[in-house]
């Protein structure tokens, strides 16, 4: 008899340690799965924020660009106007040395698109969390592969201007004033002291680098195109993202 209330005493026991284990292990698992589901939701909203500031920065670079491109265009005019004047000089040379000056600063213009929120996404992990994996590509394609053909016409860029301004430094003379504009890219200039040489428009190493001036604007546009149209992708799809 003693025995039976023993083990009955020893069987009540066990469930009342067993539930007690039982509350405490679903306590503890409860808690782990709250706490992750607010890890994701954190992670989600910050995705979240950092698209839409992604959004801002690219729509801020869409105009950047444009000022850029606006710039290169006013060198290949400028660069038209040198070479009929090489045929024909119809032009003041007050005129003609703004339009050297105007080719030598707006031909070095680069554009440089805004990397910290893509930085963002990458160093907390945010861009994983991107579910459209073509959307993905196209960011990734726009700040790293672009980003590096564009790094390295820059590059070439910058080493041809420098030999172009010193390859004029023995032929022609001009002191100018620079007028900074609001989009703090591009620049306007007053040349109001000025010397050019009678033969510069029969010089071959001048036209030369016209025309070499006028190849490498040329194929910094066509980048500048990828860029643009990569940039409008993207600004479209996160546009719809936040009205959906």
């Amino acid at each position: 008899m003693n025995d039976l209330k023993t083990n009955m005493i020893n069987r009540s026991d066990f469930k009342k340690y067993f539930l007690d284990f039982l509350v405490v292990f679903l306590g503890i698992l409860s808690s782990f799965g709250i706490d992750n589901y607010i890890k994701n939701v954190q992670k989600e909203n910050q995705k979240n924020i950092l698209l839409d500031e992604l959004y801002l920065s690219i729509n801020d670079d869409i105009i950047q660009l444009k000022i850029v491109n606006d710039a290169l265009d006013d060198c290949l005019e400028s660069i038209e106007i040198l070479f009929e004047q090489s045929e024909n000089k119809t032009l003041k040379d007050s005129i003609l040395a703004y339009h050297i000056s105007n080719v030598s600063a707006k031909s070095a213009i680069s554009f440089f698109p805004q990397k910290g929120v893509y930085n963002q996404l990458i160093n907390t992990n945010s861009f994983e969390l991107i579910d459209d994996n073509a959307f993905r590509r196209k960011i990734s394609d726009l700040f790293e592969h672009l980003e590096d053909r564009k790094n390295a016409a820059d590059l070439k860029f910058d080493f041809f201007i420098e030999s172009f301004d010193k390859a004029l430094l023995d032929k022609i003379n001009y002191r100018l004033k620079i007028e900074e504009l609001d989009n703090s890219v591009s620049i306007n200039t007053i040349i109001y002291d000025f010397k050019l040489p009678k033969n510069l428009f029969k010089d071959s190493e001048f036209l030369g680098y016209l025309s070499n001036a006028e190849k490498r604007v040329y194929m910094y546009k066509e980048l500048m195109k990828k860029y643009s149209q990569s940039m409008n992708e993207i600004s479209s799809y996160l546009e719809n993202l936040k009205n959906n």
